[in-house]
């Protein structure tokens, strides 16, 4: 039994594409989707339109991210007062455009965790971030395991949301994270995946980097304006896209923190550019890149 596991596509379908292209060369029984098929990159809408394609032809089991939720809700069209914060909403606000009401239905239904049982092997509990919260992460030596792992039956849990491919155990579970599709953070390059192989009665997972046109992404992020959408935040992640050892959140946080140093408060998502940029110059000081 072979289960192809993926995560955090954040819209990059040139990823997306490159790993069906190697999965279905590996005899791949079933496919287990752990959420954020949107999110930071321009190939939304083909991602899911491949999403539907390949339920029509596979087994698939599949749940919901954060960032499908926050499509769901009414981020977007109830505040235009944002529009001075583009770098902080742009993309969410890319996203929107994307979608149409079949995908927003669909997104709607999907749970955010469910089991998987197959016959002969442990029962996997599916989820994005934890099986309560789909912005909750797992990681190793979480003070917070204790507590979720508890409401837990199942040995075997796949998570995504980290963007970080791992396994660890604790608390008598198991934890595999495929890592992300679309955005690895951190230094990590290409399209990160994960088939779990059930025999003897266990799973063992087998973690896997495909490679793929970055530059075609980034190409594509320029025909479709998002440097001009979401500024600071799209030239973050043509960086990650390379290779920069960095994430999002972490940029993120520092742009918030400067907002509340030179304003007194910072309320997301209001973060002046001007501190965006800011942000994105120490960054790009940091790592030696050209500006």
């Amino acid at each position: 039994m072979k289960l192809a596991v993926l995560s955090d596509i954040h819209g990059n379908d040139i990823a997306f594409e490159a790993c069906l292209s190697y999965l279905k060369q590996q005899d791949i029984d079933a496919y287990c989707l752990l959420g954020d098929y949107i999110g930071e990159l321009p190939g939304i809408r083909h991602t899911m339109e491949m999403l539907y394609r390949l339920m029509e032809e596979e087994c698939c089991y599949i749940i919901r991210g954060n960032k499908e939720e926050y499509q769901l809700g009414s981020l977007v069209e109830e505040h235009p007062e944002w529009d001075a914060y583009p770098s902080t909403v742009g993309m969410l606000r890319y996203g929107k455009t994307q979608l149409q009401s079949k995908d927003l239905d669909f997104l709607k239904n999907l749970p955010i965790s469910r089991i998987v049982r197959i016959e002969g092997l442990p029962e996997l509990m599916l989820c994005h971030g934890s099986p309560r919260n789909v912005r909750e992460d797992l990681y190793a030596h979480n003070e917070k395991n204790g507590e979720i792992f508890k409401e837990i039956k199942q040995t075997y849990i796949l998570s995504g949301h980290t963007h970080r491919s791992t396994s660890f155990e604790e608390h008598g579970k198991l934890i595999f994270n495929p890592g992300a599709v679309g955005l690895p953070v951190h230094g990590a390059k290409g399209a990160q995946i994960m088939i779990l192989h059930g025999d003897r009665g266990s799973w063992v997972p087998e973690f896997l980097t495909i490679d793929y046109a970055v530059e075609d992404v980034i190409r594509e992020m320029h025909q479709k304006h998002l440097y001009e959408i979401a500024p600071y935040w799209t030239r973050i992640t043509e960086w990650m896209l390379r290779g920069a050892d960095s994430s999002h959140g972490s940029l993120l946080a520092q742009a918030m923190e400067l907002c509340t140093r030179k304003y007194g408060t910072c309320q997301w998502p209001m973060i002046p550019e001007e501190c965006w940029q800011e942000v994105y110059g120490w960054f790009m000081a940091a790592k030696n890149l050209p500006v």
